[in-house]
């Protein structure tokens, strides 16, 4: 039969994971939202711009891309001697991709649009959650390339979801996992992020990105907050 002092050291145990599971997901948060800069400069983050190249199937175009927070995202790829736009704001979304033969701008479709509605917030997941609407859920620890990192899940308040994979110790979230309609087609798209740089102005980004199962690899080169972008490009010719 166990004894008093064991079942007290037991109860203990247990107690202490609750409680430790509990300032964890407020510890993750908080750090997350420290390694993308802080709360004060995310606060007064409005947009931004970035440039790199995008890796294909052994070919590399080079992209650039413009954010206004909560408002509008244009990216731009130069692929075969042609430039292709997708442009999507808080109203809708249109593309123009000559390398798909769609040489004339078309809307892009709901679906889509749905998809890649996280992409006007440059603030994170994490940063605000409440006030945006999202709601996080501590999920079970998991390895990741042989790191043990902290597990949330975030639903949005259009109903999809991500599943962040946070360094514990850093903050930055290394991998995220959705489950997204693309095409018509149910995918489950895995990105990898790493090899984290800090602007000069204090915000932190990771540089590699990995998307699976595409095989997209994106390199950024360049990145700039708080920028002056031109509204009048997210507009539909």
């Amino acid at each position: 039969m166990m004894n008093t002092k064991k079942i007290a050291l037991l109860l203990l145990v247990i107690f202490s994971g609750i409680i430790t599971q509990a300032q964890t997901l407020t510890d993750i948060v908080n750090k997350n939202v420290a390694a993308l800069g802080g709360p004060e400069k995310l606060k007064v983050l409005k947009s931004q711009y970035a440039e790199g190249t995008m890796e294909m199937q052994g070919m590399s175009f080079p992209f650039k891309r413009w954010v206004l927070q909560d408002k509008a995202m244009r990216l731009e790829f130069e692929a075969m001697g042609t430039t292709n736009i997708q442009v999507l704001t808080n109203a809708g979304g249109w593309v123009q991709l000559p390398v798909m033969g769609k040489t004339n701008p078309e809307d892009m479709d709901s679906a889509t649009i749905k998809a890649m509605g996280k992409q006007l917030d440059l603030t994170g997941d994490f940063y605000r959650y409440n006030e945006k609407g999202n709601k996080l859920e501590l999920l079970a620890p998991d390895t990741v390339n042989g790191a043990k990192l902290a597990k949330v899940k975030v639903t949005y308040t259009n109903g999809n979801a991500t599943t962040c994979f946070v360094d514990p110790v850093t903050g930055n979230v290394l991998r995220t996992s959705n489950s997204l309609e693309i095409q018509g087609q149910q995918m489950n798209l895995v990105t990898d992020i790493s090899n984290f740089l800090k602007t000069a102005d204090g915000y932190s980004y990771g540089t590699a990105i990995l998307q699976d199962p595409v095989g997209i690899k994106i390199n950024i080169a360049k990145l700039e907050n708080n920028v002056p972008v031109d509204e009048s490009i997210f507009k539909k010719p």
